[in-house]
């Protein structure tokens, strides 16, 4: 069966205003700026409320995606979690119309910028601001798993830094409960970025979890800490085949200083089988331990 991948742009809201751009959507209520990113089925935009003239981003479905109901779908579910799940590390949505078209969310805009533009500057992180942009991940993710949703694309370009170091997480598109994606999988779509998929989500028969997004997470951190990826960069079929089959690298092979304790909590979250690994929740809790550890590093930092 053909695979269709449904991935995010990894430039949402880190990219230049377009030179040339097609005429924007009409939305009832906001004025729609510039086009900030997007990825196969939406496209999201810097706007501004026209009754509270405050800045925000709107995502629509593109055109080509608007009357298709595995898109109408998708953004239906993005609004439904994120409707239900309000944390401060997660993006907050301030209006959903997904119900008749034009289909869009409006969410905050935040400034910053996204933890794949700062890898990019800066190839990784000290140690100290990797745990920390992790702890403060593991708590948004700890809030929807509580809600019984599944973040399902945790990923540098989905974690966006503001305030000096504050981390939200963003993109909901793939949200949703254990076992809802059972018939996208059939079809051959598979939905998130295959370099921090999870081992049960690459095999034939996919599964996924909770701890799907904790697995994740455990890639993005240890990119943090090393600036690569703790499997060796292939295609997107290599890329799954080695995550549902090999052992990731050892984090020591690239930082001789890791506590010994976070290089095992880095290890547990990237265990092949889900129940190997930790809760979103507990996770926290294993994080703050080695942030307060660390926290004379950062501020020297």
């Amino acid at each position: 069966m053909p695979i269709t991948w449904f991935a995010e742009s990894p430039h949402l809201f880190d990219t230049e205003p377009r030179k040339a751009m097609k005429a924007l959507p009409k939305i009832p209520g906001y004025e729609l700026l510039t086009c900030l990113g997007g990825g196969v089925i939406t496209s999201v935009y810097s706007a501004r409320d026209c009754q509270s003239d405050l800045p925000c981003a709107v995502k629509t479905l593109r055109p080509d995606w608007e009357d298709q109901p595995v898109a109408v779908k998708l953004l239906q579910r993005e609004a439904r979690a994120c409707l239900a799940v309000k944390h401060p590390h997660l993006v907050c949505l301030r209006e959903a119309h997904v119900m008749t078209p034009p289909h869009y969310l409006v969410m905050d805009f935040l400034p910053g910028e996204s933890l794949r533009r700062r890898l990019r500057r800066d190839y990784q992180v000290s140690m100290p601001t990797a745990i920390w942009i992790a702890r403060q991940t593991a708590e948004a993710l700890a809030a929807l798993h509580r809600k019984g949703f599944i973040h399902a694309d945790v990923k540098p370009e989905n974690i966006r830094l503001i305030d000096a170091g504050k981390a939200v997480l963003l993109d909901l598109g793939f949200a949703h409960r254990p076992g809802e994606n059972a018939s996208f999988q059939e079809k051959g779509y598979v939905l998130g970025t295959a370099n921090y998929l999870a081992p049960e989500l690459c095999g034939e028969e996919p599964t996924d979890e909770a701890r799907s997004d904790v697995f994740s997470l455990g890639v993005t951190l240890f990119e943090l800490l090393t600036g690569q990826l703790p499997y060796p960069q292939g295609d997107q079929i290599e890329t799954m085949r080695r995550h549902s089959s090999d052992n990731p690298q050892l984090l020591t092979d690239h930082v001789r200083d890791a506590p010994a304790g976070l290089t095992e909590v880095i290890d547990a979250m990237l265990a092949r089988k889900p129940e190997d690994r930790p809760r979103a929740d507990k996770l926290v809790y294993e994080l703050i331990r080695y942030e307060i550890a660390t926290l004379r590093m950062r501020r020297a930092a």
